[in-house]
């Protein structure tokens, strides 16, 4: 199945390329300098440390301590994991290995992981909707049935976690058969949460810090190929391609992500093959870097690919 949604993204990718044109592609990539890795380095790196400390609060908030660099580590490792496995279930290295350090139990370690991406979800909505008053009408109105969808997740995020914070219950009674012993967890993690409501709030703020860096990244791709966006356009550019990723399709939003962003840009009056290029580069820069220092978190934790792979159960010949 991986293998499959693999090849889906990479065939999304050719079939964009062959629409874009390969020659100008090529010709548009050579306009690119080694020097551009200096601001994108910097901005994505202040991304990263964003997240670990957004998910050293979250360990915090379950009574579990951590560093920031180790937090940051946990993350991502999980995010190497989401590179290969498509629907974010690379997320279950990280509950694995905070199950397996002792940190936080199967339940607890769930929660933070989940609350980490319903945190990430909430504002990449909320920051794409408030980039919707700064884009031009006709531009908007194109996406208007995308725009009333992102509204009504962001209600349905928010009804949600009120209730499991104020009635548990609810939550508590869908646990059932095996999964009844998990029912004084759902009750505990309630109280931890209606006990630190400032916590949930500072959560969410670096969640959209975190986002923000992320669109810094693509401005500075544009930027780089004279495409003259503000940063709300570039904003609604970067997070609407961005929630097409929730589509479980191809891992990382391979392919997906891609073709969302063309669309998009060319909306802006950009060219398809400079369109293509900056959604390659972009979300190519993006999984490259964090591939790397994925791999120095896995070694400065003690582990290597052959530990990774033993904590998602895979065997070894």
């Amino acid at each position: 199945m991986h293998l499959v949604s693999a090849l889906a993204g990479i065939a999304l990718l050719v079939l964009i390329a062959s629409r874009a044109g390969y020659e100008q592609f090529l010709q548009n990539l050579r306009k690119v300098q080694p020097i551009v890795l200096v601001p994108l380095v910097t901005v994505y790196s202040i991304s990263w440390l964003l997240r670990g400390l957004r998910f050293k609060r979250i360990l915090a908030l379950l009574n579990a301590k951590s560093s920031l660099f180790k937090a940051l580590g946990i993350e991502l490792t999980a995010d190497l994991a989401n590179q290969v496995i498509p629907a974010k279930l690379g997320d279950s290295v990280k509950i694995l290995y905070m199950r397996k350090t002792g940190m936080l139990n199967y339940t607890s370690g769930t929660f933070a992981t989940f609350l980490v991406r319903a945190m990430d979800l909430a504002a990449v909505i909320i920051l794409a909707l408030f980039s919707v008053v700064f884009v031009s009408g006709s531009v908007a109105a194109g996406y208007l049935s995308y725009i009333v969808t992102m509204s009504v997740l962001v209600v349905l995020l928010v009804l949600t976690g009120w209730l499991f914070v104020f009635h548990p219950s609810v939550f508590r009674k869908m646990l059932i058969g095996p999964l009844r012993k998990l029912r004084p967890s759902i009750a505990e993690l309630a109280d931890q949460l209606k006990q630190n409501p400032g916590q949930l709030t500072l959560i969410l703020l670096e969640s959209m810090l975190v986002w923000v860096f992320d669109i810094l990244t693509l401005f500075v791709f544009l930027l780089v190929f004279g495409v003259k966006l503000s940063f709300a356009e570039t904003a609604f550019v970067m997070l609407l391609s961005t929630v097409t990723k929730i589509l479980p399709l191809t891992p990382n939003g391979l392919g997906v992500y891609e073709g969302m962003m063309v669309v998009l840009l060319t909306g802006f009056g950009v060219s398809e093959s400079t369109a293509f290029t900056i959604a390659v580069l972009d979300h190519g820069f993006m999984n490259i870097y964090s591939m790397l220092l994925s791999l120095i978190a896995l070694y400065s934790m003690g582990l290597n690919l052959r530990g990774m792979k033993q904590l998602t159960g895979t065997k070894q010949k």
